[in-house]
């Protein structure tokens, strides 16, 4: 079967315990290189804890809307955490990160006239350009190709029109990063233009405090999902709570009038049932955890350059990013396929991405790295690569 986990055709395992290092697959424990568990949250004692907890004080939800009573202590102690954690006033936390970015598009459809959209941006993105109110399609251009999208904003924008560019700040197959600075370079010669980032896999991993692509670009916290100054550059963010920070929903953190109108504007807080209680229970003391201890990402970074340097030694064309998302492509799909299921049989498991956020249809191999991760299990996986390459 096919999955966004990016695996091939065949029957994939089940995973039968929480996602880790070491991972329990089919009921067979395998070095695990796959998911998005970057900072190896997932599973910590105290995040399980807290869902405990959660759920034994507030049941398993609210059963309303945020807009009735539906805002439980976990609920708004994850908007404080995050807020927190970003240098932002406010957020609001949303049921996924892919809900995060329909909400930015409804807070933001009346002030947008034309949309592009990178060729190999997350499924999300695109479908949330559905929520603008555009006169013709978003255009898309070519994969981090800050020239073309020069081109075509010279000639699709009109003077007056009001410009979004939408890309992933870290995208999900490769692992390669959006060049951000040098959109907004662009962008400046347009006013009231917009760039909106997903941040999926770029929060908790990347910049001095972990705050993600923005951050790595230079941008101040204070700069971005803001209502005011509509004449200038807007930046538009959002992130999720459920891959390197260790718990589930996505979130948009920025000024208090930007979450006023994304609250107001978007059914995603006024008509969806609140997140589950212990599940933000467990979020708040995962973003607890990514603030106060810096040293994960430090680890992550040390493990990240370790691997990217290991693979390269095999003769691997692996670029050097900081990203925790460590691609290749071989020859073919059916050499991949062979190279996955040949690592999976030795009790190591990576994805093979296909069809998925710009991979292509042979697909490539994606391997995550973890903080969590030893360096050990890094050897382990490069020398059965060697051999099984």
């Amino acid at each position: 079967m096919s999955s966004t986990d990016g695996q091939s055709s065949f029957e994939m395992p089940v995973m039968e315990s929480a996602p880790g290092p070491i991972t329990v697959l089919d009921g067979r424990e395998c070095l695990y290189f796959a998911g998005t568990g970057y900072l190896g949250l997932q599973a910590n004692p105290d995040v399980l804890a807290a869902a405990v907890a959660g759920a034994q004080r507030y049941g398993m939800h609210s059963a309303t809307t945020r807009a009735g009573f539906g805002n439980s202590p976990p609920v708004l102690e994850v908007e404080r955490r995050t807020a927190e954690f970003l240098d932002c006033r406010q957020a609001c936390y949303l049921v996924s990160g892919y809900a995060s970015n329909f909400a930015l598009a409804a807070a933001v459809r009346e002030e947008i006239d034309l949309a592009f959209i990178d060729e190999a941006a997350h499924d999300c993105l695109s479908e949330a350009t559905r929520w603008l109110d555009l006169a013709r399609p978003p255009i898309s251009f070519r994969h981090r190709d800050a020239g073309h999208l020069g081109e075509l904003l010279k000639n699709y924008g009109t003077r007056g029109q009001r410009l979004l560019v939408l890309t992933d700040g870290v995208f999900a197959a490769s692992g390669r990063l959006a060049p951000l600075g040098d959109y907004l370079s662009i962008l400046k010669q347009y006013s009231g233009a917009a760039l909106l980032v997903d941040d999926a896999h770029g929060v908790g991993v990347l910049g001095e405090h972990g705050r993600g692509s923005l951050e790595l670009t230079g941008i101040a916290p204070a700069a971005i999902n803001t209502a005011e100054g509509t004449q200038e550059l807007r930046l538009l963010h959002s992130i999720t709570l459920s891959k390197a920070i260790g718990g589930h929903g996505g979130a948009v953190a920025g000024s208090r009038a930007f979450l006023e109108r994304l609250r107001s504007a978007s059914g995603w807080f006024r008509g969806a049932s609140a997140p589950a209680a212990p599940v933000a229970a467990a979020t708040a003391k995962a973003l607890e955890l990514v603030h106060t201890r810096p040293e994960l990402r430090r680890r992550l970074a040390e493990n990240i350059t370790h691997a990217r340097q290991r693979l390269r030694e095999l003769g691997l064309g692996i670029e050097d990013l900081p990203s925790a998302i460590v691609s290749f492509e071989l020859a073919s799909a059916a050499e991949m396929q062979r190279v996955q299921r040949s690592l999976l049989s030795a009790g190591i498991a990576i994805a093979h991405t296909r069809d998925y956020a710009g991979a292509g249809p042979d697909g490539m191999l994606r391997i995550a790295i973890f903080a969590t991760h030893t360096r050990d299990m890094i050897d382990q996986l490069a020398a059965t690569l060697a051999r099984v390459l």
